[in-house]
């Protein structure tokens, strides 16, 4: 057994490091299952710069409560640790952004070059000196904590400007700019005001509490991105046809009324082999947006595959119909193209698939019979006998 004495100084930084040491673990172990998950560099540095902030700040806690000597190599090695730390994190912060370019590695391996020059420099004088032990070197490190407070002013110009949440980045590099100043203060300049000590106490927890905001949304925000990209189609960001055709399932099953929009462009391939094809990407985007906003509210939209765009809306026939033909007037009135429409009203046991394949039919009954109409599946087989409305071709 040993008596641990905590003085106001060592009871600051052990309740300042004790936090960090929290809040990093979270991260760090957020950070681990999503590199886990998906090995992006970004997370492979971030899970660098927290394990450099732990042991630092574990360091820390030891010599606050005197179970490691308070000796100038490891007060050295926490400072070179936080330099280190503090220049990969804001690295790997950047990255959740945007991907590192050659000009960006070169500024990351000049920085960490740096430090270690810098680190070197206050060794050095120690050393070369002959009046006494070079180890007395480690105790000071003015050059660094010089560095590491030009740092953050140094972070709001280079990165400031390309993250997503400017506001809680650059407060997040002001409080570590102030925490490194207060330290500087009560070291160096005025080393008797109790003040300093305690501003660079209590600083760390809310720069670690705001850096896990910042990684925590931008997480959100990519995981929700990765999400959406996963259920939508990339041109035109209608729902894909696996996520729409899940989305209906549950709506027949449920006994609402609800009936199905099908829609294909006329005269797609032509236009796509005389005006290339970002022209007919490009009317294929105007066409699904017309679609997304005349659903909006009542149902939903979908690309069921190349120029065919589909729909549900959940209400009456008379809403369903209404839908469609608003669908094929925009078309013809805001577009260079016209579409084919066919619609289908769910019946007790039709199926995703089934109303889909009866709302395909009554599309090709338009396009067979002179295009840019709507057709009514429940219309068209009482108006034309059986026999002689033409079928879908298959592939």
């Amino acid at each position: 057994m040993f008596l641990i004495t905590l003085t106001s100084d060592n009871f600051a930084l052990l309740f300042s490091s004790a936090m960090a040491v929290v809040i990093v673990s979270l991260m760090l172990f957020m950070s681990y299952r999503l590199y886990a998950s998906n090995r992006r560099h970004a997370y492979r540095s971030l899970l660098t710069s927290l394990t450099f902030i732990l042991i630092q700040q574990l360091l820390q806690m030891a010599i606050s409560m005197e179970m490691t000597p308070n000796s100038p190599v490891l007060v050295f090695i926490g400072k070179l640790l936080q330099v280190y730390a503090f220049i990969v994190i804001n690295f790997a912060v950047f990255e959740l952004y945007h991907r590192k370019r050659p000009r960006t590695r070169l500024w990351f391996v000049g920085l960490l070059a740096t430090g270690l020059l810098v680190a070197a420099g206050d060794i050095l004088p120690e050393a070369l000196s002959t009046d006494g032990p070079w180890i007395g070197g480690f105790g000071s490190t003015p050059a660094l904590d010089g560095y590491l407070l030009l740092l953050g002013p140094l972070f709001v110009l280079m990165f400031a400007p390309h993250i997503g949440q400017p506001r809680k980045y650059m407060t997040s590099l002001w409080i570590a700019f102030t925490m490194q100043l207060s330290s500087i203060s009560s070291v160096y300049w005025a080393p008797e005001a109790a003040i300093f000590k305690t501003i660079a106490g209590l600083l760390p927890v809310f720069y670690y509490i705001l850096l896990f905001a910042i990684i925590f949304e931008r997480v959100v925000e990519i995981l929700q991105s990765v999400y959406r990209s996963s259920i939508t189609d990339g041109l035109t960001n209608l729902y894909n046809r696996r996520y729409f055709m899940g989305r209906l399932d549950p709506l027949l099953k449920s006994g609402r009324p609800v009936g199905a929009i099908f829609c294909d462009i006329d005269n797609f391939k032509r236009l796509n082999d005389t005006q290339g094809h970002h022209k007919a990407d490009g009317v294929l985007k105007q066409v699904a947006a017309m679609l997304m906003e005349e659903t909006d509210g009542i149902g939903l939209a979908g690309r069921y595959g190349g120029e065919e765009l589909v729909a549900f809306v959940v209400g009456p026939a008379s809403a369903v119909a209404q839908a469609a033909e608003s669908i094929r007037s925009r078309t013809e009135k805001e577009t260079i193209v016209t579409i084919s429409v066919g619609y289908s009203m769910a019946s007790p046991g039709d199926t995703a698939e089934s109303l889909m394949k009866q709302a395909d039919e009554a599309m090709y009954y338009s396009k067979t019979n002179g295009k840019n109409r709507v057709t009514d599946f429940a219309a068209m087989g009482r108006s034309a006998n059986p026999a002689a409305v033409p079928q879908r071709r298959k592939g």
